[in-house]
C-alpha cells in the first residue's frame, strides 16, 4: 500500500510538472492585469487560428495596421449576425485594418468552436477574417462579461477604445486610422 501511494504521488508530481510546462509552452503569458485605453498592447500571438492558413498569428504580422478584436461566442446570435458586416469592413479598409474574431467564451471549447467554423464552411459560408479561439490571455487582458465586445487597437499598438458595435461609423473609422483620439463610450465589460 505504501509503495502504491508513493507511485501515485510521483506520477502526479511528474504529470503536474511536465503538464504545466507543456501548458506554459503553448499559452503565452502576457501578465495578469487588464490593458486599459491608452496602454500599449504587447505583441500578442494567437495560437488557435481555425480558418485560413490555420497557423499562429501575431499582432506584429499586421504592422502598420489598426486591429479590432471582435470577441464573440458560438451561441451569440448578434455576434454571428455581425460577421458579414465585419467582413465588409475588413474588405473596405484592408489597407488600414485587420479584424480578428476571437472566441474566448467560457462556454465554448476548442472542439465546438472548430466544429462551428467547419459547419459554416460546409454550408458555403467562408470566413475571410481570421477566427481565433483563446482561453488563455484574452479574458485577462481584455475582460468582458457580455458579447459582442470590441477592442480597438491603433497602428501604434495602443488601445484606443473598448466598445459595443454601435460605434462602427465612417467618422470613427477615419479618426481611428488617422491615429486621432476616439472619445467613444467605454463598454462596461
Amino acid at each position: 500500500m505504501k509503495k502504491l501511494i508513493i507511485i501515485i504521488f510521483l506520477g502526479c508530481f511528474i504529470f503536474k510538472c511536465f503538464g504545466q510546462k507543456e501548458f506554459e509552452a503553448t499559452s503565452p503569458n502576457y501578465g495578469n492585469v487588464p490593458i486599459l485605453i491608452g496602454e500599449k498592447v504587447p505583441d500578442l500571438t494567437f495560437l488557435h487560428v481555425l480558418n485560413g492558413e490555420k497557423k499562429p498569428l501575431s499582432l506584429s504580422s499586421f504592422k502598420g495596421k489598426a486591429v479590432i478584436l471582435d470577441f464573440w461566442g458560438t451561441w451569440c446570435g448578434s455576434c454571428i449576425s455581425s460577421f458579414p458586416k465585419m467582413d465588409e469592413l475588413q474588405k473596405k479598409y484592408s489597407k488600414y485594418l485587420q479584424i480578428l474574431l476571437v472566441d474566448d467564451s467560457m462556454v465554448d471549447t476548442l472542439e465546438n468552436t472548430t466544429a462551428f467554423v467547419q459547419q459554416h464552411e460546409q454550408d458555403g459560408e467562408i470566413f475571410t477574417i481570421p477566427i481565433i479561439w483563446d482561453k488563455g490571455f484574452t479574458p485577462i487582458l481584455f475582460p468582458h462579461m457580455s458579447f459582442p465586445h470590441y477592442v480597438w487597437i491603433g497602428a501604434d499598438r495602443r488601445v484606443k477604445a473598448i466598445t459595443d458595435g454601435t460605434h462602427f461609423t465612417e467618422a470613427n473609422f477615419e479618426r481611428f486610422f488617422a491615429g486621432l483620439e476616439l472619445n467613444l463610450k467605454l463598454k462596461e465589460r
